[in-house]
């Protein structure tokens, strides 16, 4: 079964044929390669694929190779916008724009946390100080920091930052978008579930409390 990381939803998820046609002709005019398309079993959308000559080899080719935003529910409206723009960036292949748009994005997750003082690295040590993002997680921040000044102030005639590598920058992004809004907001629903079964059964006589 095929594993990879959906450019749809973003999970490493597995992905179900469903379609293929072999490769046909053998010389380097008629020769036409096999194709195939699968859907992804997390969201179910689809990629097109170009399959490889040994059926045990990872697909190289394939439609899209990303998607072209990315729904961030539970982040407030401007941050997610931003941080959707972040994912249009690497669907276009600007590496650069991309993780300008994730630092950016970090910068303003710490004025939503009312820390607007300071350099972006004490932003980031209070968000962690505040309880607001794990020591993991703030090293996560930082990389994004690093990555961000070495986009805005690099040198233009060297090496420029390779489109996997943002790609590895703005999923940690997503991950502090997770922790800090995204986690919360979920463990408060469920929460505000438990404790509106719990009236409805003291209402009907009914308690999901252990009896000791």
């Amino acid at each position: 079964m095929l594993g990879m990381k959906c450019p749809h939803c973003g999970y490493h998820a597995n992905f179900t044929h469903r379609w293929s046609r072999k490769a046909e002709g053998t010389s380097l005019w008629d020769y036409r390669p096999g194709l195939a398309c699968y859907t992804c079993d997390h969201c179910d959308m689809p990629i097109a694929a170009v399959l490889p000559d040994d059926p045990g080899d990872a697909l190289n080719t394939y439609w899209p190779r990303r998607a072209s935003g990315k729904n961030f529910p539970d982040v407030p409206e401007s941050l997610a916008s931003a941080a959707s723009e972040a994912h249009v960036c690497l669907s276009a292949g600007s590496s650069r724009g991309s993780v300008a748009l994730a630092r950016s994005v970090l910068e303003a997750v710490a004025k939503h946390k009312g820390i607007t003082r300071g350099s972006l690295k004490s932003k980031i040590d209070a968000l962690h100080a505040a309880g607001h993002i794990s020591e993991a997680m703030s090293e996560a921040a930082h990389e994004i920091r690093f990555a961000g000044n070495e986009a805005a102030h690099g040198d233009l005639v060297a090496e420029q930052l390779k489109i996997e590598d943002a790609d590895e920058i703005v999923a940690l992004m997503d991950a502090v978008l997770e922790r800090v809004f995204q986690e919360p907001a979920q463990v408060a629903r469920i929460r505000e579930k438990r404790e509106q079964r719990n009236k409805e059964d003291a209402d009907t006589g009914f308690s999901d409390k252990p009896p000791f």
